[in-house]
């Protein structure tokens, strides 16, 4: 069997920054040479500086640079965001539970207690905090519903670039060069050519693509698996996503009398659309499926093989799979792969779009999950990527929302009942049915959506004043006005938790400039 897979290298990307007459270069291969990353700022006008984050206090960021003596004070008003070690955290949160409130935020942590005012958590980042139960959305105690087989990514060492099926090797004729002799060197003042791109580029906690290659990890997938992913896309989105894959394919028969018509069926290269019937995702993605996603609709096709070892693909038949999505923007993903069953359903931003079922039998026998932009100009973010075991039973429950009750969707994934949560205590939901009082154990419990009308709307005067937004790794996002830092600890107030210390090595990145367009958050040079 034939391995497409190579290991993506891990190189520093090259990174210059003008600020108060200093030019900072960072050389390819200094970042492999540390054992921790430096930090880095981006200024708004899309200037960087490496060095050490020192504090923070009166809307002045004090930063130290290795090659100034004293520190350097600068205004926050000026900074678009902060990168902790490259994007790594120092620390990652243990406890996959989380709080959203209505604001976005997500606040990791362990639940411990909820009446009708206030929810009260442990964090790893902050100790004990209180939400007010009306800035609260959503609760999720078990939000992956299962075992968890891969969480990511984290490093720029973790997946693979899937390079395209190398052709046929062909023997040099003699004549190429007959005397042996090394290659001319380019004449002085020829201008060499520049290093290429790196396809894929790691950059807090997320993939960014620059070609049509695919990337690729193994996440130990088992024959019922929810995958999970957040994919953000400029210019029209055009992608491929292959899982159940094997990356691999087999050895071709060996070639007859049918040279030229073989030349004519090679595969076009790895990443770019296949047209109708086409083998290139076979020859790519070995024996998988791969699921297409445009802005209006999406498609998966099957990728086996014949006898001969000549690529065999269909594209599986349903009633209809369209979405309605931005030329550019950011969607939360699910695909839920039932190996036994031969089905395939897929949900977008928490709403069922479609399922698929592969009458012939399934075929993807692998465990790689692939990505890959299909168009030169369509650009792509992979982040929050959680690979679980799963049920196999398909349902949409999560995308049940009512504006007057509480909706509980259990671990199971099917089963679910609205009422109102009436509290939590010892481990327990005490909820207040249709039809009945119960009681339901807290680790059966996938996530609590509230009843809209019991939320409450932003504060205009708290939302006016200058914040930041904390990443936390894996998956929390906190929006605190800065009281002052150091280079551990942050002080802030939050319009929902109130006061707060929180840990920095817990943070991979702080941002300073943040807003709703996907744009506001794409920086892939760190």
């Amino acid at each position: 069997m034939k391995s497409n897979v190579h290991r993506a290298p891990s190189v520093a990307r090259v990174v210059t920054g003008l600020l108060t007459g200093w030019l900072l270069l960072l050389q390819p291969g200094q970042a492999e040479k540390e054992a921790v990353p430096e930090d880095m700022l981006r200024f708004q006008n899309g200037d960087s500086l490496h060095g050490s984050f020192m504090g923070l206090r009166e809307g002045i960021l004090r930063w130290k640079h290795s090659e100034a003596r004293e520190h350097i004070d600068l205004k926050t008003d000026k900074l678009r965001r902060l990168t902790f070690q490259g994007g790594r955290s120092r620390k990652n949160l243990r406890s996959p539970s989380y709080v959203r409130l209505l604001d976005g935020d997500r606040i990791p942590g362990t639940l411990t207690s909820l009446d009708a005012e206030t929810l009260i958590m442990e964090t790893e980042f902050a100790g004990s905090v209180s939400i007010p139960r009306a800035f609260i959305s959503q609760i999720s105690p078990r939000p992956h519903g299962g075992l968890i087989h891969y969480m990511g990514p984290f490093g720029a060492d973790e997946w693979n670039v899937v390079e395209p099926p190398e052709p046929e090797e062909v023997e040099k004729e003699p004549e190429d060069n007959p005397d042996g002799k090394p290659e001319e060197e380019p004449e002085a003042g020829e201008k060499e050519e520049e290093p290429e791109e790196l396809p894929w580029v790691f950059s807090g906690g997320a993939y960014y693509s620059n070609s049509q290659l695919p990337i690729a990890v193994d996440t130990k997938s088992p024959d019922q698996v929810r995958i999970r992913f957040t994919l953000a896309w400029r210019n029209r989105l055009n992608a491929a996503i292959a899982f159940h894959a094997t990356l691999k394919q087999p050895e071709k028969a060996a070639p007859g009398d049918e040279g030229d018509k073989e030349a004519d069926e090679k595969p076009p290269p790895a990443g770019k659309r296949p047209p109708s019937g086409s083998s290139g995702f076979a020859y790519t993605y070995g024996h998988s499926y791969v699921l297409t996603i445009y802005s209006n609709y999406a498609q998966v096709y099957r990728c086996d093989f014949n006898e001969d070892g000549e690529a065999d693909m269909d594209r599986l038949s349903n009633s209809s799979a369209n979405l309605r999505l931005d030329e550019t923007g950011e969607g939360e993903f699910e695909l839920r792969c039932d190996r036994l069953a031969g089905t395939i359903a897929l949900f977008a931003n928490g709403r069922f779009v479609s399922q698929w079922e592969d009458r012939r039998g399934y075929v993807g026998s692998g465990s790689f999950l692939a990505f890959a932009s299909q168009s030169a100009q369509a650009r792509l973010r992979i982040s929050d990527v959680a690979v679980t075991a799963w049920n196999g039973m398909i349902d949409s429950a999560q995308s049940m929302e009512t504006e007057d009750r509480d909706v509980l969707l259990l671990t199971n994934g099917t089963d679910r009942f609205s009422g109102e949560v009436i509290a939590l205590s010892d481990g327990k939901f005490q909820v207040s049915g249709t039809y009945a009082e119960m009681t339901v154990p807290q680790d059966e419990v996938q996530e609590i959506r509230f009843a809209k009308s019991r939320q409450t709307g932003e504060d205009e005067d708290e939302a006016s004043r200058q914040s930041v937004r904390l990443l936390l790794q894996p998956y929390g996002r906190i929006t605190v006005r800065p009281v002052e830092a150091n280079s551990g600890r942050l002080r802030g107030h939050h319009p929902a938790l109130g006061e707060l210390t929180l840990d920095l090595d817990y943070a991979g990145l702080m941002e300073f400039a943040f807003g709703p367009s996907v744009l506001d958050s794409w920086d892939d040079d760190y």
